[in-house]
């Protein structure tokens, strides 16, 4: 049984294919280009496959299997990345995992740059995101379901309260309904007779 290839085997292979050159590969990983040929060749060697063709022109062009072959290369080295960064995150006491309840009424934009924001400060803590109404958000972190929550809250919860913003809630009636019949602006208890969606 041959052995696998190294993650130094898989960077030279990836890089020589992006690069476009054994010497352009050597410049951008600051290795000779003896080194980067060598490389090469103990990893076609030892997958008993040419994943560069270098007959007939001054660049190696990848082979068939050699463009095959490059994505899952690119795929495991970013897998090795992440555990790399993961462990660099458990050093430096970051969590492996944030559960974070969302209220359902939050501007979808505003969600999506907040979580952008998260992965780019914390690429590697795994977000489990779950979106909510209003009341159930507060519950979730209070149980343990979630270890952060935003949203509004109803009542009085023990809990660590920042607050981040406001949201405003307009009410909104049909012309025929019978809150729009009534003088402006309508009272809340009005509008509390009334089912809201």
């Amino acid at each position: 049984m041959q052995p696998n290839p190294t993650l130094d085997q898989l960077q030279i292979f990836v890089t020589v294919a992006e690069a476009g050159s054994f010497s352009a590969a050597g410049r951008r990983l600051n290795r000779a280009q003896s080194v980067i040929s060598y490389g090469i060749a103990n990893l076609e060697a030892q997958l008993g496959l040419k994943l560069f063709e270098r007959e007939g022109t001054r660049e190696p062009q990848l082979t068939e299997i050699g463009r095959a072959m490059l994505e899952d290369a690119r795929r495991m080295i970013g897998v090795l990345q992440r555990i790399r960064s993961r462990v660099d995150g458990h050093h430096q006491g970051l969590e492996a995992e944030v559960a974070l309840s969302v209220d359902a009424a939050l501007p979808s934009p505003v969600l999506v740059r907040v979580l952008k924001a998260f992965e780019a400060q914390f690429p590697t803590v795994m977000l489990r995101l779950h979106i909510g109404t209003l009341g159930l958000i507060p519950d979730h972190v209070v149980s343990g379901q979630a270890d952060l929550g935003i949203g509004g809250l109803l009542g009085d919860v023990d809990v660590h309260l920042v607050r981040i913003g406001f949201m405003s809630i307009v009410l909104a009636a049909a012309p025929s309904h019978p809150l729009a019949l009534l003088p402006k602006p309508v009272a809340i208890e009005d509008a509390r007779e009334h089912t809201q969606l």
